[in-house]
């Protein structure tokens, strides 16, 4: 599995980029515009991927932070989304945002998204209500602490460590660090940095 991808950039569209990576050219499909800092001409670019294998194709999927991998990732496993309409997603609708719809039941931020019907974001509310919106700790799980922060945020950020393949102890546990270091009002990127920081140290 390729984690990440590290290249100069040297070509760039609206939604894939190639990146040079000395004695290959590859290119990556990308939320170009959720891209920061936006991407320069022969910049060095750091990608977090996903890669589909499939028999006509192996297409590389690149984020520019953990938190949007995460994302895409949980997107892909709703029933009848597919990389494309994902991609399109997490192009148009931040982390925070996404997470917070899922917590109201908000169908319109799905559907302002083009390519997303009313029966697609449906089954993104439905699929991912407990994913994201309402984690249950499990038996001698502590719960995260009680903050100003939203519900949605922490659940988010849960979802995001689960999908970048730690377990629901060691999410819960990097979730709680994050929170205890930064504060109540951190946002979900800076407490997911934080997360994957406390992780590396473990």
């Amino acid at each position: 599995m390729i984690a990440f991808v590290k290249g100069t950039l040297v070509e760039l569209d609206t939604d894939s980029l190639v990146l040079d990576l000395g004695s290959v050219g590859l290119r990556v499909l990308a939320p170009v515009s959720r891209l920061h800092p936006r991407p320069v001409m022969n910049q060095e670019l750091l990608l977090h991927t996903h890669l589909q294998v499939r028999e006509d194709a192996w297409t590389l999927y690149g984020f520019g932070d953990p938190e949007q991998l995460a994302m895409f990732r949980l997107l892909l496993g709703v029933s009848g989304v597919g990389a494309k309409t994902a991609l399109a997603i997490v192009d148009q609708v931040n982390p925070s945002r996404f997470a917070a719809a899922i917590g109201e039941k908000d169908l319109k931020v799905f559907t302002a998204v083009s390519g997303v019907g009313k029966k697609t974001a449906e089954r993104i509310l439905l699929e991912l209500k407990d994913k994201v919106a309402s984690f249950s700790p499990a038996e001698g799980e502590e719960k995260l602490p009680a903050s100003s922060a939203s519900e949605e945020l922490d659940s988010f950020l849960l979802a995001a460590l689960k999908q970048l393949g730690y377990t629901a102890v060691e999410a819960r546990s990097f979730a709680m660090g994050a929170r205890e270091a930064l504060g109540p009002e951190a946002s979900s990127e800076q407490l997911l940095r934080e997360a994957l920081k406390i992780a590396r140290t473990v």
